[in-house]
């Protein structure tokens, strides 16, 4: 008789994590960025990405954070490029991923199988890969875009 169990989040981890997402935007912020966005190159996969970041709805309490990324050479790529929607919240500093672009709320845990083929911790395993991926950002972007031929006037106009 197989008795299936439910998954239960751990909450310690999961703000542990959120608390670690908040402090490497904050970092990257104050190394790439201006008032409301940031921007850098960074090298992936053999190519270089334009990685551009903007902060939106930003109030004493919460604010968006919207990532997007591009290849510079124009071409595609058989690996899905990071975009991120994450939640900030600034009283209790921690930054969790959202998807504010959709109806589907990200629950906490997903009975499996399901329809969607959706994990039963999928929201952790989008916050643990958030703070894989803005640690990688921070450690790897490059600043210094003129070397590119990008003119950094030209795209802070640009908006999202």
């Amino acid at each position: 008789m197989s008795t299936k169990t439910c998954h239960v989040p751990n909450l310690q981890r999961h703000h542990a994590t959120c608390g670690l997402n908040y402090s490497l935007l904050i970092r990257l912020a104050r190394r790439f960025g201006s008032e409301n966005s940031l921007q850098f190159i960074l090298p992936f996969g053999g190519q270089d990405c334009l990685v551009r970041m903007g902060f939106r709805d930003l109030g004493p309490y919460t604010g968006l954070c919207d990532s997007q990324c591009s290849l510079l050479d124009g071409q595609s790529t058989w690996v899905p490029l990071p975009a991120f929607t994450v939640r900030l919240y600034h009283d209790m500093q921690l930054a969790e991923v959202t998807d504010e672009s959709s109806s589907d709320f990200i629950q906490g845990a997903y009975p499996y199988p399901n329809p969607s083929m959706v994990q039963p911790n999928e929201r952790e395993q989008l916050d643990q890969f958030l703070s894989e991926w803005l640690s990688y950002c921070l450690h790897h972007g490059l600043a210094d875009l003129s070397a590119y031929g990008i003119d950094t006037n030209e795209l802070s106009g640009t908006g999202y």
